[in-house]
């Protein structure tokens, strides 16, 4: 009986191959590289690949799976299957790349015109809007994707059902290859404290850049820098302290940030394309800065005001991790031997 009533549950499973109606010489599947860093792998979540396989799996049935187009150009894109897998179970797979209705999540905050050169390299933040915009956008993208973790994490669990444990570890094995990426596993950590200084005098020495801009987004931000020196507590001179390092700082990471030839097209215009490696010493670099930075401020104020100042840090930052995806057993150990 259920041998039967197996059989009957596959035969109901639609093919879902849309390829024999479809005109396969007038599409392609988009493309799963190239990879960053030379094509090293790299620590992926689930949520972060399965999206993009199944949209992989779709396009490649429908554009590649009756080999209309020449061999040359089928050899660019990979099987979207296992080999191992047998013919009810690529069904399967092919379904619920059919069904699948969970978008892959890109980044949806745009602070450049669209199709300028420079897009992607650097960002041209010209309003207090657009950083009232960066901070909100952030939270929301935090939110949504941890959203989106929940719903792909059930999604995924009804397949490994469907396929069996032991095919599914072979279609796992065989997205993670896909993509170049090894398993990962998303990890909150809070802000180092000379990140958080970083953030909060960034954010100050926008206030004060804004606040010059004069009109409606003039007046917002000084309204917002009026309402933090309240909140902190500081007198006009140690106000004044503030916005002088913080204003210094942006002026030298901004510089730090950028190599000569990018202050020369953010100077001068764009130039080229050409996507250059990141420089580790710089960062390296970048990291002591900040930390001088805020040795200046605790030396400039008095120890009880520079307190202030902390206290705001921390009120701001503490409660606000960054994320980071790590391989799932260096994830594991940072969360339960907790993240310095």
């Amino acid at each position: 009986m259920k041998a039967t009533l197996a059989v009957l549950l596959l035969c109901a499973i639609p093919a879902f191959s849309q390829s024999s109606t479809s005109d396969s010489s007038k599409c392609l599947p988009q493309t799963l590289g190239p990879f960053a860093f030379g094509g090293a792998a790299r620590p992926e979540t689930d949520d972060y690949l399965y999206p993009r396989y199944f949209r992989y799996v779709k396009q490649w049935d429908k554009c590649i799976a009756h080999g209309k187009w020449p061999a040359a150009k089928i050899e660019q894109f990979p099987e979207a299957y296992p080999s191992s897998l047998n013919g009810d179970q690529r069904k399967i797979v092919t379904r619920e790349g059919y069904e699948w209705d969970l978008a892959p999540l890109e980044a949806t905050l745009t602070l450049v015109v669209p199709g300028s050169e420079v897009q992607a390299r650097l960002f041209q933040i010209t309003t207090w809007a657009q950083i009232q915009q960066m901070s909100q956008q952030r939270k929301h993208d935090a939110e949504e994707r941890s959203e989106q973790a929940k719903l792909v994490e059930l999604r995924l669990e009804k397949l490994r059902l469907r396929l069996g444990e032991a095919s599914f570890e072979l279609l796992s094995d065989h997205v993670h290859r896909l993509f170049h990426a090894t398993p990962g596993r998303l990890v909150r950590q809070t802000l180092p404290e000379a990140a958080m200084f970083a953030r909060y005098l960034h954010n100050i020495a926008m206030m004060d850049r804004f606040a010059a801009n004069g009109g409606e987004d003039g007046t917002a931000a000084a309204k917002a820098r009026d309402d933090e020196q309240k909140a902190c507590g500081l007198g006009a001179s140690e106000e004044e302290i503030l916005r002088r390092v913080a204003d210094d700082l942006q002026k030298d990471t901004q510089n730090d940030l950028l190599d000569a030839p990018a202050r020369a097209l953010a100077a001068d215009g764009p130039k080229t394309q050409t996507p250059r490696p990141v420089d580790s010493a710089r960062f390296g670099g970048l990291r002591e800065g900040t930390d001088s930075h805020i040795r200046q401020l605790r030396s400039d104020l008095r120890e009880a005001s520079f307190e202030k100042v902390e206290k705001r840090v921390h009120a701001f930052y503490e409660s606000d991790p960054i994320s980071r995806v790590l391989p799932v057993d260096s994830a594991k150990s940072q969360t339960e031997a907790g993240v310095q």
